[in-house]
């Protein structure tokens, strides 16, 4: 690592930056007791049952450039504002960037308000796809936040008749690293200097970053209905820095429950004259969370992007990506039949036709 592939895809050259796929591939097994449950499906389908295990691992480019902006702002009242010209789509933005921003600060979290959607306020952003915005964005948001503390230690530095490197922001004040004595609050800082109180970045990338990961799942197929129960699922994702790790695994359960309605269940159908058969929601069959298995996520963060400060590498596709594949791959291993699925949604009126078929 790196790894150049040779070719381009978003205008980007395909350029691997990290990762350890063997260590993550081990463990995952490991966690999964591979073995022992290639044993234990063996002696179950000695008994009759139609059970399989499969797995599949995927490399996914995220974090696409070419730039995001942010500027941060600390108001009169020593309150916090992040804004920026990403988009929030349900991921959890306002949480992980009010958390980069924090930790580069010193602040207390909770003190942060982020801004987004409002092009009144910042003239450049490049929203929300491609699971970019934490790369992209978080570290516009370090950058910025770096040049807003120096600025705001060296304000108070004047301010206190010492040096910058003497103090610290710990919460909402200003204090001595040296030990008791002055302090001075956020507040009356941006009354004294506002000058110092405002700060902006913009991050630029000319590569993607590269997460990747493996799934492994364990099912049995109904031999009457064709429905396929899925046993066990897990998840090893290594994203290089979890900033929020409940955020990624939300993401990856919610992805996968994509991912099961492609590989099972959705699909539209039409008949021979073009007319759409699956017109409501008993044609269009959909998961719900009864088909929705526990899922075993493994986060790794062994190998961090050295393309931005924190290892960030994006977090929003891995759940769905390798989903269909490691359907397949256990249908394939129920079946005993290798190569067997080769088209999805693998639906129950599909699976009970290949159980005809044997």
């Amino acid at each position: 690592m790196p790894y150049s592939l040779g070719f381009s895809t978003l205008g980007t050259d395909i350029v691997y930056d990290s990762g350890d796929y063997a260590k993550l591939m081990e463990r995952l097994l490991a966690a999964a007791d591979w073995q022992g449950m290639q044993q234990t499906l063996s002696r179950r389908r000695a008994a009759g049952e139609k059970v399989g295990a499969g797995f599949a691992m995927f490399v996914e480019k995220s974090g696409l450039g070419p730039f995001d902006k942010v500027r941060v702002e600390v108001n009169p009242d020593g309150a916090i504002e992040v804004i920026t010209g990403v988009a929030s789509i349900g991921q959890g933005v306002e949480t992980a960037i009010a958390q980069v921003c924090a930790e580069t600060l010193g602040v207390d979290y909770t003190r942060i308000n982020v801004v987004h959607g409002q092009t009144n306020r910042i003239d450049k952003g490049m929203g929300a796809f491609a699971s970019r915005v934490t790369v992209m964005c978080g570290e516009a948001t370090r950058m910025a936040s770096v040049k807003l503390r120096d600025a705001m230690l060296g304000a108070a530095a004047e301010l206190m008749q010492t040096s910058p490197d003497l103090l610290d922001i710990v919460g909402d004040e200003i204090v001595r690293t040296s030990g008791p004595g002055t302090t001075m609050k956020l507040a009356a800082l941006a009354t004294a200097r506002p000058d110092a109180m405002t700060a902006e970045a913009e991050f630029k990338s000319s590569h993607m970053v590269y997460p990747y990961g493996a799934h492994v799942v364990q099912l049995k197929v109904d031999t009457e209905t064709g429905a396929v129960a899925i046993e066990r699922y897990l998840v090893a994702f290594d994203i290089g820095k979890a900033v929020n790790p409940m955020l990624v695994e939300g993401q990856i359960i919610g992805g996968l429950a994509q991912g099961l309605g492609g590989a099972l269940f959705e699909e539209f159908t039409y008949s021979d004259s073009g007319d759409p058969l699956a017109v409501t929601f008993a044609d269009y069959l959909m998961p719900t969370a009864r088909e929705i298995p526990t899922v075993e996520t493994f986060l790794s963060e062994d190998a961090p992007s050295p393309l931005n400060t924190y290892g960030f590498k994006g977090a929003g596709e891995g759940g769905i990506t390798p989903v269909g594949a490691a359907i397949a791959s256990a249908l394939d291993d129920a079946l005993q039949r290798p190569g067997a699925v080769t088209q999805l949604p693998m639906t129950p009126q599909r699976i009970r036709a290949m159980l005809g078929a044997q």
